[in-house]
């Protein structure tokens, strides 16, 4: 299980992102995910404004999203524009504001990725080493051990040396 990470352990970035995130939750209302279009429209009334000036359309705003892969817009009345407009500001700030966080997530996953490889390399070296001694000293016992099986070693009858006794 990962270590936990404490606010002191941030970066300065980080804990600005992540101040700036606090402040736009708290202090908004409400967060409204979308894009806001602004529609010009003829009305088909041939006496209306609109009807021979492209420049006097009928405009309106509305709110596009996409819910269970359905897009949809939905028509944002004129008394409500204002606070649609602001909420959807909000929550980009805040989508984009998490986008941050989430590159500073990779940023220190790789960092600790990379921490955790070369303590992986290191303790595969100091194996390596542990190994290599413990091969040494293996090979340095067993010829103290065939110098000492010569040494004690009694001379055997050889046909070609003569022996004192016959």
């Amino acid at each position: 299980m990962p270590k936990k990470t404490s606010p002191a352990s941030l970066s300065a970035e980080e804990r600005r992102i992540r101040s700036r995130l606090h402040q736009v939750l708290s202090q908004t209302v409400g967060f409204l995910r979308g894009s806001l279009i602004e529609m010009a429209r003829r009305c088909g009334n041939p006496r209306c404004r609109c009807a021979s000036d492209d420049a006097n359309k009928h405009r309106s705003l509305y709110l596009g999203y996409s819910h269970e892969g359905k897009t949809t817009m939905q028509y944002i009345p004129k008394d409500l524009e204002q606070t649609v407009r602001r909420w959807a500001g909000d929550f980009q700030i805040a989508a984009t504001l998490l986008e941050e966080l989430s590159q500073q997530g990779r940023r220190r996953l790789n960092e600790a990725k990379a921490n955790a490889r070369a303590g992986k390399d290191a303790a595969k070296k100091k194996a390596a080493k542990k190994k290599a001694a413990k091969k040494k000293a293996a090979k340095k016992k067993a010829a103290k051990k065939k110098a000492a099986k010569k040494k004690k070693k009694p001379p055997h009858d050889d046909p070609n040396t003569t022996s004192q006794i016959r």
